[in-house]
């Protein structure tokens, strides 16, 4: 685990019986356990079936704390211990860690100031990325050959007034002229960086090499970006950059880089837009293209805004020769998110053995149910630096926003069935007509395309053709992962406070397997449902963990009691 030289800020989760008044005084417990706080900020409450009282109801509650203890001197997850020996009420309690999503970070020969252009090679001659086909400027992503989003919005654009709503969350938006005003005067955008203006989520760029700002302009583009004019290699372009550029798009600023954010950024920015529906504000879709490791505080907000009818797309990450993961990472790989996965021009995986060349991540195979892929790269690129559109769009980030505007696009022509249908079955059946008119195939000499590609190419306009199909079962509630080392090597029935120290382990272990692929390696690479994983294996990852100077000292010392 990375250290940053911040102080240490914790998600805890405590549950609160309604007809109990008093609420945990968080900030005192810490200090009297010796944890200074200097803040503390709500983060999600929801109401959930008591078992105590099942007339009534309890709140799920989650809030953040910012300690005054830093990374560098403590680790983050020994610290988490020690907060929740602090009081009988907390139920869960995580680092808010910093997130790093996998960019390009290639520079060009000669810079006086910072590319903030995310993807791909720096221009030479064509906008293009010569190590990935096209080779030419083109406008390809959208026509019938490849996603068929061209065709697809042209049928649902002008149908009615019905309004479909995008959560985008990302760096925000610049006034690029790519960006169309009414995303810039939403009056549902949200800022969740501090001390930046709260309803507004304007990317005012940050300043540092490679700090990679902006990067919500592009994705933007490709999302809802305005009508624009470009010349290529086939004559003009002068239609409209987005994939769904009649929907209405909450723009949630979540991070200053791409590169960097915090655990807590998306699971605010997700449980505001599902506030927003639970009071009558629908949103339909949520596109993504960020990730990183898995968090519960994220798994309970994927829920809620699934339970919510939120279709929620998210980037499956990018990685070089396999680092810092080859896999999907999170949130994507919750089984109630859509992954989005690359497919490049010629219908290859997004998957080069140059070991400086950025490509997308897939796998394992048993989470790949509910992928889907989109094109990328060499796709259009709204790039504020230089204030042009280009043709060098790569990562599976410029692959997301294609599929929510898919989904977007499915709700539009079909609101009227989804809008009489379940919350949750409206995710279902948008993710029942994505998931089977995908194209299921992949250019020859790759094998199977559900390796790469999960349930195939998104084919906007053939899911146009599915009706709104509702008897569909409910995907099972994402949680943190678990590892059956433990409830093996944990004989007796664990109470409350135990439960929760094992479900604190879950998460590091899980933390530690994704960021680290020596561990992987212990149980398979993560290829094998954990169940077929051999005693012998698992002493091995274990013996691995206790070793690894990554590991917090009270997983250690938990493993070390149990195996030695």
């Amino acid at each position: 685990m990375k250290r940053y030289n911040e102080p240490i800020e914790l998600i805890i989760e405590y549950r609160q019986d309604p007809l109990m008044k008093t609420v945990p005084d968080i900030a005192a417990d810490l200090e009297a356990a010796g944890i200074p706080v200097e803040k503390t900020a709500p983060l999600f409450k929801q109401v959930v079936e008591s078992k105590a009282l099942p007339a009534d109801s309890v709140l799920a509650t989650k809030v953040t704390v910012r300690t005054a203890v830093n990374d560098v001197e403590v680790h983050p997850w020994d610290l988490a211990h020690a907060a929740l020996n602090s009081g009988n009420n907390y139920r869960f309690i995580e680092p808010d860690l910093w997130q790093e999503y996998t960019v390009d970070d290639k520079m060009p020969d000669h810079f006086d100031t910072t590319s903030a252009k995310s993807f791909g090679t720096e221009a030479k001659g064509d906008d293009v990325d010569p190590d990935w086909p096209p080779s030419q400027n083109l406008v390809w992503h959208l026509d019938d050959d490849h996603s068929q989003l061209g065709s697809a919005r042209k049928e649902v654009a002008e149908l009615d007034d019905y309004v479909v709503r995008i959560g985008h969350l990302d760096t925000g938006y610049t006034d690029h002229f790519a960006i169309p005003q009414k995303i810039r005067d939403n009056p549902y955008q949200q800022n969740f960086i501090e001390d930046e203006q709260a309803d507004k989520a304007l990317d005012i760029g940050s300043k540092g090499m490679l700090r990679q700002p902006y990067h919500g302009t592009g994705t933007g583009g490709i999302l809802a970006g305005d009508k624009i004019q470009l010349t290529t290699a086939t004559g003009e372009f002068n239609d409209y950059l987005g994939a769904a550029y009649f929907a209405e798009v909450i723009s949630c600023r979540i991070s200053k880089s791409v590169i960097l954010f915090k655990t807590s950024a998306f699971a605010q920015a997700l449980n505001y837009l599902t506030d927003l529906v639970h009071n009558g504000t629908q949103v339909h879709v949520v596109s993504m293209s960020m990730g990183g490791a898995p968090s519960r505080a994220w798994a309970d907000a994927v829920n809620a805004a699934y339970e919510a009818g939120i279709t929620i797309v998210t980037a499956a990450g990018n990685n070089f020769a396999g680092l810092p993961t080859r896999h999907v990472v999170y949130p994507a790989r919750f089984h109630r998110v859509i992954a989005a996965c690359g497919v490049t021009y010629n219908n290859a995986p997004y998957y080069t053995s140059l070991i400086n060349e950025m490509q997308g991540n897939y796998g394992p195979s048993k989470d790949m149910q509910k992928a889907l892929a989109a094109f990328t790269p060499n796709i259009l690129w709204a790039n504020y630096t230089t204030g042009t559109v280009q043709f060098n769009g790569a990562g599976t980030s410029s692959a997301t926003p294609q599929i929510a505007a898919a989904a977007a696009i499915y709700y539009k022509k079909n609101h009227q069935e989804l809008d009489a249908a379940e919350p949750w079955q409206r995710v279902e059946a948008i993710r029942n007509a994505l998931f089977s008119t995908a194209k299921k195939t992949v250019k020859p000499g790759f094998g199977d395309y559900s390796q790469y590609f999960g349930n195939g190419i998104i084919q906007a306009s053939d899911a146009l053709k599915v009706p709104v199909k509702t008897d569909i079962a409910q995907t099972p509630e994402d949680s943190s992962p678990w590892f059956p080392i433990l409830n093996t090597i944990f004989k007796e029935v664990p109470d409350e406070k135990q439960q929760s120290r094992l479900d604190m382990f879950n998460t590091e272990l899980w933390q530690l397997l994704y960021s680290y692929p020596e561990l992987a390696r212990q149980i398979s690479d993560d290829e094998v449902d954990f169940n077929e994983i051999s005693a012998l294996h698992w002493d091995s990852f274990a013996n691995a963990v206790m070793e690894h100077p990554a590991a917090s000292k009270t997983l250690k010392a938990f493993l070390k009691s149990k195996f030695n």
